[in-house]
């Protein structure tokens, strides 16, 4: 896991961001366990508490659990989760849709980006 210092994207959420990724693609799986806020804070070199915001929001969200005393693990998916995934998915595709316009991508490379990326 890497976080960019100069991104405009703030640490915790990029956390949020890589972790849902290693979800979502299987990496990691229902109860695997995370690292400890500690652990990760250290390892990466940042303050706990940009950790602890991370978890906070994967755990909102149901997509990990706590267990005081022996850390968060990997959650079942859930509905709450598919919703939570679906206004991602239309905020980015209309962010998409609007820079595929700006620089005059057609809809048919637009679909084979897509179904690359799909693939990968």
């Amino acid at each position: 896991m890497q976080v960019n210092q100069n991104s405009n994207v703030p640490i915790y959420e990029q956390i949020y961001e890589q972790f849902l990724n290693y979800i979502s693609k299987g990496i990691l799986q229902t109860g695997d366990k995370l690292p400890s806020v500690r652990e990760l804070s250290s390892t990466m070199h940042i303050n706990p508490n940009t950790v602890v915001k991370a978890y906070r929001m994967l755990e909102e969200q149901k997509f990990i659990h706590s267990i005081p005393g022996k850390g968060s693990f990997v959650s079942e998916k859930q509905e709450d989760q598919t919703s939570v995934i679906m206004n991602t998915i239309h905020k980015d595709s209309e962010k998409l849709v609007i820079a595929c316009k700006y620089i005059d991508m057609s809809y048919d490379e637009l679909c084979q980006l897509l179904k690359k990326r799909w693939e990968e």
